[in-house]
């Protein structure tokens, strides 16, 4: 019996052992011909490989029917093969550069397969990005990423964009991604601001594109980054050595930058009708075609627009050096970039250099360095509000009858500038050419990586970075030409102004790592610690009245006047977090991830918190689960189909460094200098949390030539940072607080396709994504503030910041019409309208138009985004274009509303030509009135416009040279235009801008330089 028991063990045991080493047959072809492919190799990770013959055929081991084939080959792409029992396959590769759901996504503890990922993730590849016209990291990912908001902020080169994923979290907290680029947090926030009206700093234009192997967002599962992921986190990785033998790429390109088309306004004939209309004076010596002294100096048609703004030029140099051998690989690059800017002599100058290495120290102990620099020199002007020195501004103001030179009584010019004039208007010459406004700044960032393996599941990572950045500013703006200002106590004539503002972090990510795949489970775990330290520092001088324009300084300038000011900013963030990842079979998937965040921006007596001692710490956990149906034997059709859904909180830490504690502030009472409050603290202030849900799906069809991903998101802040009004007891105006709460939701699509697949290829994408958010609580229900002569209004139940203004329905006719309606003017008495005011809706009745009277009257928050892509290649050739939309959203035209007031001697629009001018004249235009009593230029929906636009954001052409082989291993000659055209109906310079980064001030066009037109030529060389 026992016999016969073993004898049966053994026929068992044989016959298992004979199923495990089952073998399957393949074929593997080119996707685009159909020819088999030599070469190629095929395994099964941890068990069998193989390579094809030169018909393409292989035969593999397998350990069961439902094995996974990984198949990869010198220029093509990597890709998944679920056997699902088949004893015989065939196999098609699509190139390397093809956008595969096989692709390797770049996350926080390594790469994962984009098959596998169970979060809302998108990578985006860089490297295809050489030929296109230079542009900020955060400014090229426009477009790229469904869900991913990105805004230019205007025309000036090297600004960049806001970046907004999935809409809003937060009101006064910011709204920002987090950046992390090669592991280490990247600091992208401004500590003081500048000095110089309407610029921003932007860190992330010191990070050179071509620096850049790809970018992965995360739009949730981010709570490892705890109270620093509520705005999700965009991973930035730089290009590494790929191969030991040594490669130089050198690129070179010039570019050509148009002036945007003018805004249509009076020439100097419709002008001085105006002025008649305006002043009722013919006896001023510019109404005068007499012969007279000053007949000469009121007889111009100047276009101020054409004398700030002028075509300019863009060159850029850069050249990377790669390889190593065995024991290390470097990559070393260098750059310089000269670029233009259309207003005039503005520009940019660039230096950055790059070093990255990959050093084997031993057989267990691996490291990577990480280092660059950049240096920048920026010539700018003043933009947005501020209308005496803005040169854009100030061009279309301007009055064109007068000249841009000192003119004597015979009408000869001199070669001086012409001063400010009889209106008050400053000579926008002037500003181009004397003032003076030089940005300078550097950064430096380094990191060292160790990486030291246990065992063979078992390793431990450190990383160890810092950074330091440094900004200095000055500024001067003459007497000669320029209006005088108004300050609190004196006329101010000239101003100069100096800014220095510097950054240091210190950065530390320790952690151990696991990773083990036994039978058919797959287990990774990450256990470790983050640390940040911070310090900033700010400190500006500003002085006025120097004894002439030849004293430039800020010590210069009068001592009764002068102003100096900063501050410091220290805090420490610590990170304590968890994550572990399994798989089962290859297609069941579950995530988890928690983190326990400590910061000394929290108050010590925050609630619902963890504490220890006597600190608090947010606790944020995350969990995500995923089914790749597409590896189930009962299903076939699609190359892949996958769920998943997440939950997850994270937090938004950014509630000011010293907000929960009382700090005091230096104050100058008569000449003393002496310390006061500076806050009312609040200890029981602390992180935002943010709730997040997702439910995604994706699916591959036709051999992945068409591949779909769409997600459903809610995201809900609790705690949400409010600025609360408090009592005028107390001296203070407001307190920070945790009382309000806001929830997202919204939908995101994104479609790739492969059109055609032959020798010519055609790929086709297509972003789209919606989103809305409403106030869920806030103090008192309800929000004003104001910007730029408007009122926004966020109110509970509704969308964030609305424009809240007055409706209007046309223009009185005539007096009679405008009987019975009154409004209060500046001396608080009740006044009837009149024939040529326009006509406002009374919301109550009272037949009184006062702030009673305002009502939502547009929304800055587009209903659609998105992105529309063709790429085409045949044989040599490849034509790229991107086309990016926006629709659904309103602007607030601030410039228009200056422009067509009516109410001063600046010049108008072309379009008051067709203003009011008599009793019974229909129009939808208002009378001209001095002062505009009657408020017809208020905030009203007159100066609400429709901000939808698609425009062609990027498109290139490049040729690849036949080379014979040698030394030169490629030549790739490129032709790139950038904003080559725009479809809106917005009647401003350009229907995409951010004022700032703030959601209060989204959609408002104040009046910065427009982005323009580039086309540029390039070539790129290998060796």
């Amino acid at each position: 019996m026992n016999r016969r028991i073993k004898l049966l063990f053994i026929i068992l045991l044989f016959s298992f052992q004979i199923k495990a080493q089952d073998t399957i047959r393949g074929v593997i072809k080119e996707a685009a011909t159909g020819m088999p492919l030599p070469g190629i190799n095929i395994s099964v990770t941890g068990y069998s490989a193989a390579i094809t013959n030169e018909k393409g055929s292989f035969r593999i081991k397998i350990p069961s029917p439902d094995a996974v084939l990984t198949v990869s080959g010198q220029g093509y792409q990597v890709k998944e093969i679920v056997l699902k029992g088949r004893r015989n396959i065939a196999v098609m590769l699509h190139e390397a550069s093809f956008n595969s759901v096989y692709d390797d996504a770049v996350l926080p503890f390594g790469r994962q397969p984009k098959n596998s990922i169970i979060y809302s993730v998108s990578a985006v590849n860089a490297d295809d990005k050489w030929q296109r016209v230079s542009a900020s990291p955060d400014a090229c990912l426009q477009g790229s990423v469904a869900g991913l908001n990105v805004i230019r902020r205007s025309g000036t080169p090297g600004i960049g964009a806001e970046l907004f994923l999935r809409g809003y979290t937060s009101l006064y907290a910011t709204n920002k991604p987090l950046i992390v680029v090669d592991g280490m947090i990247y600091d992208i926030n401004e500590y003081g601001g500048s000095l110089i009206a309407g610029h921003v700093n932007n860190p992330l234009a010191d990070i050179e594109m071509k620096d850049i192997d790809n970018f992965t967002v995360i739009k949730d599962g981010t709570s490892t980054y705890s109270t620093k992921g509520a705005n999700g986190v965009i991973l930035i990785t730089t290009s590494r050595a790929k191969e030991l033998a040594t490669k130089i790429d050198f690129s070179v390109s010039g570019g050509f930058n148009t002036a945007v088309t003018k805004l249509p306004v009076m020439g100097a004939g419709d002008y001085r009708v105006y002025l008649s209309d305006l002043f009722k004076n013919e006896k001023e010596p510019y109404m005068n075609d007499n012969p007279n002294p000053d007949y000469y100096r009121y007889h111009y048609n100047t276009d101020w627009q054409k004398k700030v703004m002028s075509n300019s030029y863009n060159q850029q140099y850069y050249l990377k050096v790669s390889g190593g051998d065995d024991i290390a690989t470097y990559g070393l690059s260098l750059g310089y970039l000269k670029q233009g800017g259309i207003t005039d002599n503005t520009n940019l100058g660039r230096y950055q250099t790059r070093f990255n290495a990959d050093l084997n120290l031993s057989s267990r102990l691996k490291a990577s360095v990480n280092l660059a620099f950049t240096s920048n020199q920026q010539r700018l002007k003043d933009q947005g509000i501020a209308n005496k020195t803005n040169p854009l501004y100030l061009g279309l103001i301007k009055a064109p009858f007068l000249p841009t030179q000192v003119v004597s009584d015979e009408g000869i010019e001199s070669p001086s500038l012409a001063d400010y004039d009889i209106f008050n208007v400053s000579n926008p010459l002037a500003l181009i050419q004397n003032m003076q406004a030089v940005n300078k700044n550097y950064r430096f960032s380094g990191s060292v990586n160790f990486r030291y393996q246990l065992n063979k599941s078992v390793s431990l990572h450190t990383l160890l970075g810092i950074t330091y950045d440094k900004v200095r500013e000055n500024f001067f703006i003459p007497q000669k030409g320029i209006a005088p200002d108004t300050a609190v106590n004196s006329i101010i004539y000239n101003r100069s102004g100096s800014n220095v503002q510097r950054y240091y972090a210190l950065y530390n990510d320790t952690r151990f790592s696991y990773d083990h795949t036994f039978n058919q489970h797959h287990l990774s775990a990450n256990a470790g610690i983050r640390f940040n330290n911070n310090n900033s520092e700010a400190d500006y001088g500003l002085g006025y009245n120097s004894a002439t324009d030849e004293f430039i300084s800020v010590g210069m300038g009068q001592s009764q006047l002068r102003q100096v000011g900063g501050g410091i900013g220290k805090w420490n963030w610590l990170n304590t977090y968890i994550n572990a990842d399994y798989t089962l079979l290859n297609r069941y998937f579950l995530s988890f991830n928690m983190a326990v965040d400590g910061s000394s921006r929290f108050g010590k007596q925050a609630p619902g918190a963890l504490g220890i001692g006597q600190y608090k710490y947010a606790v944020m956990p995350s969990v995500a689960a995923g089914w790749l149906i597409s590896s189930e034997p009962f299903l076939s059709g699609p190359e892949l189909l996958k769920l998943r859904v997440s939950y997850g909180k994270v937090g938004n830490d950014d509630i000011g460094n010293y907000a929960a504690r009382q700090y005091y502030v230096s104050q100058n009472l008569l000449g003393m200098q002496g310390l006061v409050r500076g806050n009312i603290g609040n200890p029981y202030l602390k992180w935002e949390s943010v709730e997040k849900i997702n439910a995604g799906v994706d699916v591959s069809f036709l051999q992945e030539r068409l591949n779909i991903s769409a997600d459903v998101f809610s995201n809900r802040t609790k705690d949400m940072l409010i600025v609360e009004p408090v009592e005028t007891v107390t001296g203070f105006k407001s307190i920070i607080t945790n009382n309000g709460g806001m929830q997202t939701h919204g939908f995101e699509l994104a479609i790739n396709s492969r059109i055609v697949d032959r020798v010519l290829k055609w790929d086709m994408g297509l972003n789209l994504a919606t989103y809305k958010n409403k106030i869920t609580k806030i103090p008192g229900d309800r929000i004003l503030t104001t910007y730029a002569d408007a009122t926004y209004l966020t109110e509970k139940g509704q969308t964030a910041n609305l424009f809240y203004g007055y409706k209007t329905s046309g223009v009185f006719t005539s007096d009679a019409e405008a009987a019975g309606v009154m409004y209060i003017n500046a001396n608080g008495i009740a006044t009837p309208f009149r024939g040529g005011d326009m006509r406002f809706a009374d919301m109550n009745g009272d037949h009184v138009i006062d702030e009673n009277d305002r009502q939502v009257i547009g929304d800055p928050n587009p209903s659609l985004t998105g992105m529309f892509s063709n790429r085409l290649s045949f044989k040599r050739w490849e034509l790229d274009a991107i086309i990016t939309f926006i629709s659904g959203n309103d602007i607030y035209n601030y410039t228009r509303a200056k422009i067509e007031s009516m109410k001063d001697a600046g010049n108008q629009s072309l379009a008051m030509v067709n203003r009011w001018r008599a009793d019974g004249q229909v129009t939808d235009i208002p009378r001209a009135a001095w002062g505009d009593p009657a408020g017809s230029a208020r905030f009203s929906d007159r100066w609400i416009e429709d901000g939808s636009y698609l425009r062609l954001r990027t498109l290139s052409l490049t040729y690849s040279l036949p080379l014979k082989r040698g030394a030169i291993k490629y030549v790739k000659i490129s032709a790139a235009g950038n904003n080559v055209f725009t479809l809106t109906h917005y009647l401003g310079y350009d229907p995409e801008f951010s004022a700032s980064g703030s959601l209060f001030t989204q959609g408002i066009d104040v009046g910065l330089e427009p982005q323009f037109r580039t086309i540029q030529l390039g070539v790129r060389i290998g060796l």
